[in-house]
């Protein structure tokens, strides 16, 4: 029993059941959809369990058992078949069959970036205070009742992870929710597309820039891509770099195209990068209409 869900037996069936569940979410999140998973891939889970990244690179040590740099299907399932894992991958593939569980990552994650202004990967009170003001909270006593149940390591800021659990406990979902909708941002002013196209020209470009040392095309952006493309509109070397750490949500050290689309939707961002994608000439972007 774990709270009040009960965990499935682990039975064959289950486990084919449960490890296909995550295989097939978690893989494209670092790169194209493959027959694999990569490290990037499986940390994604790492974080989904909270794991820290000492703890999540035994347990890729223990997953890749040849060694390969990536998991198979069949290494996968090994792993989630781990009898002290079970219980953990059993509950986050049941979360993640249901619909309002993906729906609540994504409007945390959303509102997250909206409400992390300064970009420093985490929330401190006067940033949380916006969310509770939206929500109708004028009161700073019960304010700060709401801050110190979701600070639950009370180092006085939230992490995604505080806030993911914050945005999806019992009264707060449905307000947030409705915050999310009505939040005007740039990435729901322009249509989705848009973003899309410009993102990928752009993500294209720099992946494996020949200008860029060491750059190769692996469908990830490194930290020196990234840098060359703040270089283009003379960004501050350390700016820069702050930049990439808050856009790197996962912590990999490198950007995956979901994490460079969210960056170009930023509402300070887009027309710095419309601007460059238009000289490049991107037919796509042309077809678009996009200036």
């Amino acid at each position: 029993i774990n709270g009040q869900t009960r965990i499935v037996c682990r039975t064959e069936g289950a486990v084919i059941s449960v490890a296909a569940t995550l295989f097939n979410f978690l893989n494209g999140k670092g790169g194209a959809k493959t027959d694999f998973l990569n490290w990037m891939e499986f940390s994604r889970l790492c974080q989904y369990a909270r794991a820290d990244a000492q703890t999540a690179q035994k347990l890729w040590a223990a997953a890749d058992k040849d060694q390969s740099g990536t998991l198979s299907k069949k290494e996968f399932a090994q792993f989630c078949n781990i009898p002290a894992i079970w219980p953990t991958v059993w509950r986050i593939s049941d979360q993640l069959r249901r619909n309002e569980f993906k729906l609540q990552m994504q409007v945390a994650e959303r509102l997250f970036i909206y409400l992390d202004k300064n970009l420093d990967k985490k929330l401190d009170m006067a940033e949380f205070s916006k969310l509770c003001k939206g929500a109708g909270v004028c009161n700073v006593k019960k304010a700060q009742k709401l801050w110190v149940e979701s600070d639950t390591d009370q180092n006085g800021s939230l992490t995604i992870h505080e806030f993911f659990h914050f945005v999806r406990r019992k009264g707060n979902w449905k307000v947030c929710l409705k915050i999310h909708e009505g939040l005007k941002t740039l990435a729901e002013q322009k249509t989705k597309d848009k973003v899309r196209i410009v993102s990928t020209a752009l993500f294209n470009y720099l992946d494996g820039h020949k200008k860029v040392k060491g750059s190769r095309k692996d469908n990830v952006l490194t930290p020196n891509e990234f840098l060359y493309l703040c270089d283009q509109v003379n960004t501050d070397r350390k700016v820069a770099e702050r930049y990439f750490r808050a856009v790197d949500k996962d912590g990999t050290g490198s950007l995956d195209r979901e994490e460079f689309f969210y960056f170009c939707a930023n509402d300070q961002i887009w027309r710095v990068v419309v601007n460059i994608v238009n000289k490049l000439e991107d037919p796509s972007v042309k077809a678009a209409g996009i200036y």
